[in-house]
């Protein structure tokens, strides 16, 4: 039998006030659904704002980029910091376990992830729409507020996430994007960092449409890519 997560006693009290509050009926349900699987209706707005900073033209044109570059250094920091840890800690969705079950309809048990922490959908967009805080404010709390509200929350009410998972990848973002910036502040990396900005060309510009690619999705095909891979490699093994 699965267990719950740590904190399982809160989680669950966690999750039934939040039912009480919003209880499960159709209109709900579809809704979250659609806000979980349908990424245009979700995502996509992040690459395109990041998009749209990155080909401004104008006298911040170098600093804007490199801020935009130190988002993508703490997805990077953030993806590799939780993959290590992966094979030790986590635990499998609300949706799989039967005391987290019964909190749900039935038509959403046994279709959650075998290890659903932290929340990387709550890790990659906060910690994007935190990166826009330099640029303009008002529009990094609009895309903060979307992500818990449009792509937390959903994934919470259809049993893929327990609170304990959105609460760390909130976290993690916080620190992957302060870690990296701090690092990105040391005149040395500084300098590195406008010279692959000046030196980067189609290079640079094929990865970042890649990257926004795969953002906009919610790196579904890097996902598939990924445990294609560590398939491969266990057979082999």
């Amino acid at each position: 039998m699965p267990h719950g997560p740590i904190f399982s006693d809160w989680n669950y009290r966690v999750l039934s006030d939040f039912f009480w509050l919003l209880p499960h009926t159709g209109s709900r349900d579809t809704l979250a659904q659609f806000l979980t699987v349908n990424a245009l209706a979700s995502t996509w707005i992040f690459s395109a704002v990041f998009f749209l900073f990155w080909r401004m033209e104008d006298g911040r044109k170098a600093w804007r980029r490199s801020r935009l570059l130190e988002v993508v250094f703490a997805f990077f920091l953030a993806m590799i910091v939780t993959v290590a840890w992966r094979p030790w800690i986590g635990w499998p969705a609300p949706s799989l376990v039967p005391r987290f079950q019964m909190l749900y309809p039935d038509y959403f048990w046994n279709d959650g992830n075998h290890n659903c922490f932290p929340s990387h959908s709550t890790l990659i967009y906060l910690l994007v729409a935190a990166g826009f805080w330099p640029f303009k404010r008002w529009l990094s709390a609009l895309l903060m507020l979307w992500v818990l509200l449009g792509i937390s929350a959903p994934r919470v009410y259809v049993g893929g996430h327990y609170p304990i998972d959105i609460l760390a990848g909130i976290l993690i973002a916080a620190a992957a994007l302060w870690v990296v910036r701090r690092i990105c502040a040391a005149p040395p990396v500084a300098g590195l960092l406008s010279q692959m900005i000046a030196k980067g060309g189609i290079l640079l510009d094929l990865f970042l449409f890649l990257w926004l690619f795969e953002l906009a999705e919610g790196f579904r095909s890097s996902y598939i890519i990924a445990m294609g891979l560590a398939r491969g490699a266990r057979s082999i093994l």
